[in-house]
């Protein structure tokens, strides 16, 4: 059996390149970078060399660079760090309605500590709405969290735009990206969204999980969330993750290298498997903007009639592996609040599903998947209406 993988959102597979510095790492240049003995310097000058390369592909200073374990661990960092550090100046925070849980939940759970937070409602194409941001912008506002590509529907979010409306009516207030889904495979400017701070994680790129980073901008300080050693100048106490590191380096300079290029292929992966999935169902929709606005890795299509969840596992007997939104909450029976907050119907909420691609997928690939997607939908949808009738 054929086997597909559209789930390169959740993760990707590690790419030789990567693989490769990461053993090197855990077998010949195995020392701790606080060592200080041959071995230890040698991998201390491998971590400059990561700091430099990832400073390097989002053109800011390698000191500005701190790596963490997961995009989870570098946003709880940056929101709890500006909440304790800023606390006296303000306590808005204003996030928006379709972020990762790794920015909504410490948001809710810093809701429930006091702090005035808001949810800045989208558009039915899952964009912020800049007048909503611009309203709920104030001196007291301390924070502001906007991903970059939402990693459901694939959504790019107007930062610069959003950025300029900070700036001009809340200048004291740190501007926080989330670009896990966006680094490595949609251009970042850091400049002209006048971000403060942005996240990025190794594993949506062909590097390891457990490795990614946090930006911050360096007249910007917080506290550290972990104590320790002292490593990442303070900012992350721990043994630096040096397989994970060097891998995430290698990826990120692989994929930055050819980012016109691999997203040219994915966008025709993902045309190619709508195009035909289209042309072989009725009732197909987009969830998010048309394919052409969105980032070339994401596709989320609703087919009423057919439940996600009875979907996903007809799919993966046929060998094509999909999700029905983030990996971080699939678990839960409840339909994706991503896609809710785009306020479509309750039956394109259930039956959303992401396909999502990396550099590996190809055409062959989409039109197998679509020729089973084709027959999973036409089978569920009528198991479904017999079971409606006889109730």
């Amino acid at each position: 059996m054929q086997e597909i993988y559209f789930d390169n959102s959740s993760t990707t597979r590690v790419c030789d390149q990567a693989l490769a510095e990461a053993v090197k790492e855990m077998q010949q240049e195995y020392g701790n970078p606080g060592s200080v003995h041959h071995l230890g310097a040698q991998a201390f000058h491998a971590l400059q060399a990561a700091h430099t390369s990832l400073a390097s592909a989002l053109h800011a200073l390698p000191e500005e660079i701190y790596f963490t374990g997961s995009g989870t661990e570098a946003n709880n960092m940056l929101i709890f760090g500006v909440a304790e550090a800023r606390a006296r100046a303000g306590r808005r925070i204003l996030v928006s309605a379709v972020e990762h849980p790794s920015v909504s939940e410490p948001a809710k759970y810093l809701l429930s500590r006091g702090f005035d937070v808001h949810f800045i409602p989208v558009d039915p194409q899952g964009r912020i709405r800049l007048d909503a941001l611009a309203e709920l912008l104030n001196e007291e506002t301390i924070l502001v969290s906007i991903m970059h590509v939402n990693n459901e529907t694939g959504t790019i979010q107007p930062l610069t735009e959003a950025g300029s409306l900070i700036r001009r009516l809340a200048p004291q207030a740190i501007f926080h990206v989330d670009g896990v889904q966006s680094f490595g495979r949609v251009a970042v400017d850091l400049a002209a969204w006048q971000a403060d701070a942005f996240v990025a994680s190794g594993h949506k790129i062909h590097a390891p999980k457990g490795i990614a980073l946090l930006w911050l901008k360096k007249e910007r300080r917080i506290p550290p969330l972990l104590r320790g050693g002292g490593q990442e100048r303070g900012m992350r106490s721990g043994t630096e993750n040096m397989p994970g590191i060097c891998a995430f380096a290698k990826a990120s300079e692989i994929a930055c290298a050819g980012m016109q290029e691999y997203a040219r292929q994915m966008h025709h992966v993902k045309q190619v498997l709508l195009d035909a999935v289209s042309a072989s169902l009725s009732d197909v929709y987009v969830n998010g903007p048309p394919l052409a606005e969105a980032a070339p890795h994401i596709l989320n299509l609703s087919f009423p009639g057919a439940r996600s969840e009875v979907l996903l596992h007809y799919l993966e007997e046929k060998g094509v592996y999909v999700s029905a939104g983030s990996a971080c909450n699939s678990r839960s029976s409840k339909g994706s609040p991503v896609i809710e907050a785009l306020g479509i119907s309750p039956e394109r909420v259930d039956s959303a599903l992401r396909f999502s691609f990396s550099r590996e997928n190809t055409p062959e690939e989409a039109l197998a998947a679509a020729e089973v997607l084709q027959a999973a939908v036409t089978e569920i949808r009528l198991w479904m209406g017999r079971n409606r009738k006889r109730r």
